[in-house]
């Protein structure tokens, strides 16, 4: 189990930490937003990771006014962001140097991708082994040979 996982901090000592009430821990608790670890005569026992994320939640109702269902969706996000960055890192590993280097240009914007294009609506870009073309409409389609 990592260090920030275990269970350690009291309800008390997080109220401190967190600078909320043991109360609004609690509520937070039942609502799921939080989920500590409990000991064998049940007491609640909060982890690293607990405490930053009751700050997170602290901070997004009280700095942002975010309500508690925003709250919920938010958090959810930023666990599915952390699982996807920890994706794209396990595929970088087994990228050969090309491939990685391609992959980061396209998620860094430097390849061309659906791009608005005026009045004419928008570009579809689809890639070819030797080429890129860009359909603008059903008729209008451009053609770029890779070097």
């Amino acid at each position: 189990m990592d260090q920030r996982e275990r269970g350690v901090y009291s309800i008390g000592i997080v109220a401190q930490l967190t600078g909320l009430h043991d109360q609004t821990i609690r509520q937070y608790e039942k609502l799921g937003l939080v989920s500590p670890k409990r000991s064998a005569g049940g007491t609640r026992r909060f982890s690293e990771n607990d405490v930053s994320r009751l700050k997170a939640i602290s901070s997004l109702t009280r700095d942002m006014g975010v309500n508690l269902a925003g709250v919920e969706i938010i958090l959810r996000m930023r666990t599915r962001q952390e699982g996807l960055i920890t994706l794209i890192n396990e595929m970088f590993k087994h990228m050969d140097e090309h491939t990685r280097s391609r992959f980061e240009s396209y998620i860094r914007g430097d390849e061309p991708g659906l791009v608005p294009t005026g009045s004419a609506g928008l570009a579809r870009v689809h890639r070819e082994a030797d080429a890129l073309m860009i359909e603008i409409d059903d008729d209008d389609m451009l053609r770029i040979r890779r070097d």
